[in-house]
């Protein structure tokens, strides 16, 4: 029960066991599949080229064998022939044989003829090789006598062997002349017949023929030519210029026709010969038109090839098996990150636990749970900042609606000053039409960008709201380069700025002092603000905590809040390059000095975007 436990919990702790979801079950197959054929086609395609190329290798060592001993074999044939020949040649032209050749046969026999027989006998005797030959015959029509090595001399008329005769007759009246062979069978008194293969040398008196011949025996040529220790040897054939099968070392075709190809390219062939396989070579002779023709069976060489088969299917089974388990393998490593990952997803609660050995998948593991991390904590700023930007616009669809109920409610109430007082060039009225006046423009405003002309009027408007709170002691100058007055400036900075300035300057020494607002075009086609004034100016632990607040992305609510958020607003309208200097004024109060780049081209042409930019 022990080891069945164990093996069922192995096979439930494999991979495709804990593959759930269908969609990865098939991603999982499909690579499965491709990786298997990645593997799987070279090895396929090596082992059909090895078959392909170890085929025509068996081919070759067949053919090369074959050429080598048709060679060795034409060569041998070739010199017996030579020499068979240039006897026969010999006896023509001998005055013995000429005598013969022209002699009459008398009854009895005179003592010249009987001679010249003797003298004819007794050379075709001596040429006569009992290891090749089946006869030398010598015959003359004009006598009709034979002479032959075995039959000594007779008449035509009591020669036993009338195949000798018929054969050459036959062969003149088909037009050969002079030298011309043909196989035939020999009887002798007393014998079975024997396959030979007589070479005729013709020879015409008026219109009487004769010849001489020699004929060899098939039996003893085929042992003379063919080597029993050879096993490339196959079959021997001489083949004439018809087809027509002369000898067959194996004795099976004898008289038969066998084709061959007469293209000179071609010198073997593959053919089907009485249900056998049989590899075809032939060479051309030198004599009758003959061809020495080799007949190599396959079956060695199909064995060969069924053994190399064999190995090739044992490679391949076992390749395929091989295939089979590293494909799966390297698809398990490769999906099991995105396994632990989809578990981790269907139940984030779970421990996804990899061992040791498998190091690089955990850290590919890792990093992937720390992007998804990173991920949904995007999504949750994202949601944030998409709320925000909900509640910043519903805002600003509220601060719409309030200037205009504060307008009227200030129109009201200078009506009921008017109607107290009876003046109406009070100060009270005034402050209230001035208030009123800067919620209007403010509410004019409809973007967070106006032009720097337009800011200097919304600025004046308010330093005169406040000479008339705190008196006419506050004097503000304007320096305004004409170039810049039409370019693009934040709303209520320059208003920010002055405020800044009275509040923080003049203020604490009885709100009396002087304000310089400067605007010029610097050098990045941007603009270059400073406001000084003559107050008690900054100190510098005050200065140091601007600077350290506009290093923080929050918004900031606290003491100088004007002034840190404006800089905020102007970071976030222009950029990194924007820059901000708080500096001892040369009035002797206060300087804030803006430097800031070319507005961007999205703040300029699309104003409705403005909100969703900042």
């Amino acid at each position: 029960m022990g080891d069945r436990q164990r093996k069922d919990e192995k096979r439930k702790s494999g991979f495709l066991y804990k593959i759930r979801n269908r969609q990865f079950q098939r991603l999982f197959f499909k690579n499965w599949i491709q990786v298997f054929v990645c593997i799987v086609l070279p090895l396929v395609l090596c082992i059909v080229v090895i078959q392909h190329f170890s085929a025509e290798s068996l081919v070759n060592e067949v053919d090369s064998a074959a050429r080598r001993s048709t060679s060795n074999t034409m060569v041998t044939l070739e010199a017996l022939l030579r020499e068979v020949c240039d006897s026969l040649e010999k006896k023509v032209v001998d005055e013995s044989f000429i005598s013969f050749f022209q002699m009459e046969r008398v009854e009895p026999q005179n003592y010249d003829y009987v001679a010249t027989v003797n003298a004819v006998l007794k050379q075709i005797i001596a040429d006569y090789r009992d290891n090749l030959f089946h006869s030398v015959d010598v015959y003359s029509q004009v006598g009709d006598y034979i002479i032959s090595s075995p039959h000594k001399a007779q008449s035509g008329e009591r020669f036993m062997d009338k195949s000798l005769l018929e054969t050459f007759f036959e062969g003149v009246e088909s037009g050969n002349q002079g030298l011309f062979a043909a196989p035939r069978f020999a009887w002798q008194e007393g014998r079975e017949g024997r396959r030979v293969i007589t070479i005729y040398w013709g020879k015409g008196v008026g219109e009487q023929k004769g010849f001489v011949s020699a004929s060899l025996d098939a039996e003893k040529l085929i042992s003379y030519i063919t080597d029993e220790h050879d096993r490339f040897q196959g079959a021997y054939l001489i083949v004439d210029p018809n087809d027509r099968v002369i000898l067959d070392t194996s004795g099976q075709m004898n008289d038969g026709h066998i084709a061959l190809s007469t293209e000179a390219e071609v010198s073997a062939v593959t053919a089907d010969i009485d249900g056998r396989t049989m590899r075809i070579f032939w060479m051309p002779m030198n004599r009758f038109g003959w061809k020495c023709v080799q007949m190599v069976p396959m079956e060695e060489f199909e064995k060969s090839n069924v053994r190399l088969e064999r190995l090739i299917f044992l490679i391949l089974v076992l390749g395929l098996t091989a295939a089979v388990v590293l494909s799966y393998r390297t698809t398990v490593r490769l999906f099991r990150p995105i396994e632990a990952i989809l578990r981790l997803l269907e139940n984030p609660s779970e421990q996804v636990r990899i061992g040791d050995e498998n190091g690089e998948i955990q850290y590919m593991l890792v990093s992937i749970l720390e992007l998804f991390q990173k991920n949904m904590t995007l999504e949750q700023e994202m949601l944030e900042r998409v709320v925000a930007l909900r509640s910043a616009r519903a805002k600003a669809l509220q601060e719409q609606m309030t200037p205009h109920f504060l307008n009227n409610v200030l129109q009201a109430i200078n009506w009921n000053a008017i109607a107290e007082t009876g003046d109406e060039n009070s100060i009270t009225s005034k402050s209230i039409l001035l208030l009123a006046d800067i919620l209007s423009t403010g509410k004019e405003q409809k973007n967070n960008i106006t032009s720097v002309k337009e800011e200097i009027e919304y600025t004046r408007k308010f330093v005169e709201l406040e000479c008339l709170r705190y008196g006419p002691g506050i004097h503000c100058f304007y320096h305004v380069a004409p170039e810049a007055e039409q370019m693009p400036i934040p709303c209520i900075s320059l208003q920010t700025l002055v405020e800044n300035s009275i509040s923080h300057g003049l203020q604490p020494r009885g709100a009396s002092g002087n304000i310089h607002v400067s605007i010029d075009v610097n050098e990045l086609q941007g603009l270059h603000i400073m406001v000084e004034d003559d107050g008690v100016g900054f100190e510098e632990a005050v200065i140091g905590h601007i600077y350290s607040m506009l290093e923080k992305e929050y918004i900031y609510v606290g003491e100088h809040l004007g002034i840190i958020n404006l800089f905020q607003r102007f970071r976030l309208i222009y950029g990194e390059k924007c820059e901000f200097i708080i500096c001892r004024s040369s009035y002797g109060g206060a300087c804030v000095e803006i430097k800031t780049p070319r507005l961007p081209e999205l703040w300029i042409q699309c104003p409705e975007k403005q909100g969703i930019a900042g």
